[in-house]
């Protein structure tokens, strides 16, 4: 074959490859209907979309807009909610084959469903019926044509199945399970949510409240940004979650609010007695194989994971493991119910996540819920986190707050980074010695004593701190810190500099002005900001930096912290949310609704705000 027939051989293949992509990633799709009839409705739902996918809901009964949340989170997130049930039931392997049982098996022993349905049968008859609510609408959307010919259910060939009311509680406890099935779903780096508060400055009528939830890496967009409307209530923005009614964070005309999402679990070896050891039994079937047999054995309140000694065991306690639910308190939270004070002073309140979080008035008084981890408390700010990485970027918000009026979308594309700025002058004297040593090291060595600690793209210093730190942690297996003060340290930091640069040699030529930080680190990471600074635009569906509108960090620190792969996983799916402002009704234009199929002429109840229809992606 020649060589011309080879390249238009290779180019039809790259060019085919590529529209087989772009099918299977798009997959079809088909328009959701106007109106759609769903049973158990008391009245009529509105459910209209922003130019930013912030779903608007307009309603009269609470359990009503269960029902178009539940609709909506089928029609935007089918798949999302489909591998999370299955997850959570422990019925992977029976769509997807033999190699999955091990994760059905540690689903089975957590007991998600087990628990679920205990937990269900002891709720409150309005809460069942709110969880009733929600999953007749999600059923609804999961049966329509729309969901059933979305990728990558056609490629499949699966169908989504139907949803019982206790499911959400299964993805409940889901959500605060543990690394493994985090890691299955992609949902790692939680730890490295924050939230925080600022009074308003004198020349700011505003105070600033922020939270970034860090859900880690998924292949599709988890939260879904919702607006509750409704005629006897206050609006209510918040971010929802897929598979169930959860609120992690959210504003009403009262109060603004955010939780960290963590499930308190602890792993503790005890002592077995027989006599108090229960066992009960689950079968897995998979689509191809044989079937497996699951045992479960508790000591009283605790899980037995594995035995250690004939008396002994490693057991865990987790509240996920009793009939819990917070599904009142997130509904409360979302004003979606009456009968439970959303904003309970004590963490108690919560019985299965731990309720670590922040609230705030609208005049800027806050309050600490729960007992985070890191509460790093300035005279006009907060900050509450679960990693000690959260402490470096409450330096930051300070600073930021001393420079003037913090606005959280100038902290979302934040590239600097306090503790490279704590860090690097501690440093600095280990490598003074080095006058000896060859023109490369000393030209690297001057660009890093006149870093200004900005991950800029032009930066050449950043490349070399980077890579110093990369090495110092590969051979000693942790980062350092400014109270190393052993005589070895400084020995350690020169030697591990030295095979920093000697690698940025290899890699990327020996001119030193070629180590630019947009050759080193060319992708951005990405993650959303809803609703960052409503100092800037008054209207929510217009604000840049609302819902699907990405600020970007090229490369950089996000709030004092790199996001490099040798530290944590980058937040690529995390929320920001300074207080919103409600969008104005729009003009009547074409509109999806869920209505009662008591009203087939749509005409005996009054009709919400019609808005403009946008195209969910």
């Amino acid at each position: 074959m020649s060589r011309r027939a080879s390249i238009g051989l290779a180019l039809g293949l790259v060019l085919a490859g590529g529209v087989l992509l772009w099918w299977v990633l798009s997959g079809p799709t088909t328009t959701p209907p106007p109106r759609q009839s769903i049973e158990g409705l008391q009245g009529t739902v509105t459910v209209g979309w922003t130019d930013r996918h912030t779903a608007v809901l307009d309603y009269t009964h609470s359990t009503d807009a269960l029902t178009a949340l539940g609709y909506v989170h089928g029609m935007t997130r089918p798949w999302t909610v489909t591998v999370w049930r299955r997850t959570a039931l422990g019925t992977l392997s029976t769509a997807f084959g033999e190699r999955l049982v091990p994760l059905d098996r540690h689903a089975r022993r957590l007991g998600f469903a087990y628990h679920a349905r205990q937990a269900y049968d002891q709720l409150s008859p309005s809460t069942r019926r709110r969880l009733q609510a929600y999953t007749r609408g999600l059923n609804a959307a999961l049966g329509a044509e729309r969901a059933r010919q979305r990728a990558p259910f056609v490629h499949l060939n699966l169908a989504p199945a139907r949803w019982k009311p206790w499911h959400p509680l299964a993805i409940e406890r889901l959500l605060g399970a543990d690394r493994r099935l985090r890691r299955w779903l992609h949902l790692h780096g939680r730890a490295r949510s924050i939230a925080w508060a600022a009074r308003p400055s004198a020349d700011s009528a505003r105070p600033a409240f922020f939270a970034r939830h860090v859900l880690g890496a998924s292949a599709e967009p988890l939260v879904q940004e919702v607006l509750l409307r409704s005629p006897s209530t206050a609006p209510t923005a918040a971010a929802s979650l897929p598979g169930g009614p959860v609120f992690p964070t959210g504003t009403t005309g009262s109060r603004h609010w955010t939780y960290l999402l963590s499930s308190p679990a602890r792993l503790t070896r005890v002592e077995t007695d027989t006599t108090r050891i229960r066992t009960r039994h689950e079968r897995i079937a998979p689509a191809e194989g044989t079937e497996h047999l699951v045992t479960i054995r508790r000591q009283g309140e605790r899980l037995l994971v594995r035995t250690t000694a004939p008396d002994s065991a490693w057991a865990l306690t987790w509240p996920g493991l009793q009939p819990h639910s917070d599904v009142p308190r997130w509904t409360a939270h979302a004003q979606l119910r009456e009968d439970v004070s959303p904003f309970d002073s004590v963490a108690s309140a919560f019985r299965l996540f731990g309720g670590s979080g922040l609230t705030m008035t609208p005049a800027g008084e806050w309050t600490v819920r729960g007992r985070p981890p890191v509460v790093e408390r300035g005279s006009e700010t907060v900050l509450i986190g679960r990693s000690p990485w959260a402490r470096h970027q409450a330096d930051g918000l300070r600073a930021r707050r001393a420079e003037g009026p913090v606005r959280p979308s100038r902290w979302s594309a934040s590239d600097s980074s306090t503790w490279a700025a704590e860090l690097l002058p501690r440093l600095l004297p280990a490598l003074a010695p080095l006058n000896d040593t060859a023109p490369l090291y000393d030209d690297a060595l001057s660009y890093l004593r006149n870093w200004n600690f900005v991950y800029e793209p032009a930066s050449i210093g950043a490349v070399v701190f980077e890579e110093w730190m990369r090495v110092y942690q590969a051979g000693t297996g942790r980062m350092p810190t400014t109270e190393d003060s052993t005589l070895l340290a400084p020995s350690r930091h020169r030697q591990a500099f030295r095979h920093a640069v000697d690698h940025l040699e290899t890699q990327y030529g020996s001119d030193v002005r070629q180590w630019r930080w947009e050759r080193v680190a060319p992708d951005r990471r990405y993650f959303p900001v809803w609703s960052a600074d409503s100092l800037v635009a008054a209207d929510l569906s217009s604000r840049p930096a609302c819902a699907r509108a990405c600020a970007h960090a090229l490369g950089r620190l996000d709030a004092g912290r790199r996001l490099g792969p040798h530290r944590a996983p980058p937040p690529l799916r995390s929320v920001g949310l300074f207080r919103p402002v409600l969008p104005p009704p729009r003009a009547a234009v074409p509109r999806l609704c869920v209505r009662c199929p008591d009203d087939p002429d749509h005409t005996s109840r009054p009709r919400p705000t019609e808005r403009r229809v946008m195209r969910d992606s």
